[in-house]
C-alpha cells in the first residue's frame, strides 16, 4: 500500500478563522500546548497561526478588541491527501511547525500530519524496536554489490528486517550501508562478517558480550573437534 498524507492524517482538533479574538486564540495554543495551529479565511486553509510570532515583541496578553489578522499568519505548504509521503519527506521535516496541514483540492482542512507521527512510523517500517540489532558498513564507490553483502549476512543465520544507505569519504565517493537485521546469534555474525573483510563502522552492543565470547571459543573448538 501506498503511503500518502490521508493514511497518517488525524482529525484536526485545533484550527482558528480570521478574526477570532486574538486572546483566545492565544490561550488556546498555551493551554493545549501548542505552537503552531491551522487558520482558515471564509473554511479555506490559508496558513498556521504561531504562537512565538503572536508573542513577538508583546508584553502580557492581547487586548480584548483585537482579532486574529491575515498579516499574523505564517504562511506553509498543506498537502494533499493523496500525495506520497516519501516524495515529500524532506520538506516536512524543514517544516517549522509540528504538524503539516492535509487540504482537498478547494483547500478545505481534511486533517493534520504530525512530525512524531511520521517519525514513528517510520520507525516502525525501519524495525527499530526491541528484537533487532543494528549494523553498518562502509563500502568503496565500486566493486561491491548489496546483493553479495545480503546473501552473506543471511548465511550467517541472519535477516535483514530493512536496510538504507548515504555517502561518506572525501567527496562523498564511498557509501554507508546500514542494516537493521535479526539474529539469534549477533556475536557470530560480526566477527563472520569483519573476516569476510567487511569494514564495519558501527554495530548494536552485544548482549551478554562476556558470555558470547566464550560461548564463540567453545563453538570453534567444538568445530575443530568435529573435523
Amino acid at each position: 500500500m501506498s503511503v500518502t498524507f490521508s493514511y497518517l492524517a488525524d482529525a484536526v482538533s485545533t484550527a482558528f478563522t480570521i478574526g477570532d479574538p486574538l486572546e483566545e486564540v492565544t490561550k488556546t495554543l498555551v493551554a493545549k500546548e501548542l505552537e503552531c495551529a491551522p487558520a482558515l479565511d471564509d473554511g479555506r486553509y490559508v496558513g498556521m497561526v504561531s504562537l512565538s510570532r503572536l508573542l513577538r515583541d508583546r508584553e502580557g496578553t492581547p487586548d480584548a478588541s483585537q482579532t486574529l489578522g491575515a498579516d499574523m499568519i505564517e504562511k506553509a505548504r498543506a498537502y494533499g491527501p493523496d500525495e506520497q509521503l516519501f516524495d515529500n519527506l524532506s520538506a516536512v521535516a524543514s517544516a517549522r511547525c509540528g504538524i503539516v496541514p492535509v487540504v482537498d483540492e478547494d483547500e478545505r482542512l481534511e486533517g493534520v500530519v504530525s512530525k512524531s507521527r511520521v517519525l514513528a512510523f517510520l520507525a516502525d517500517r525501519m524495525h527499530s524496536g526491541e528484537g533487532g540489532y543494528n549494523l553498518e558498513i562502509e563500502v568503496p564507490p565500486t566493486g561491491t554489490k548489496l546483493s553479495e553483502i545480503i546473501e552473506t549476512i543471511e548465511k550467517n543465520d541472519a535477516s535483514v528486517l530493512s536496510f538504507t544507505s548515504w555517502p561518506t569519504g572525501p567527496g562523498q565517493a564511498g557509501n554507508i550501508i546500514f542494516f537493521r537485521l535479526a539474529t539469534h546469534d549477533f556475536y557470530r555474525l560480526i566477527r563472520n562478517m569483519e573476516k569476510y573483510g567487511y569494514l564495519i563502522r558501527y554495530h548494536s552492543l552485544f548482549p551478554e558480550a562476556g558470555y558470547d565470547e566464550l560461548r564463540e571459543k567453545a563453538l570453534e573448538f567444538i568445530r575443530y573437534m568435529d573435523m
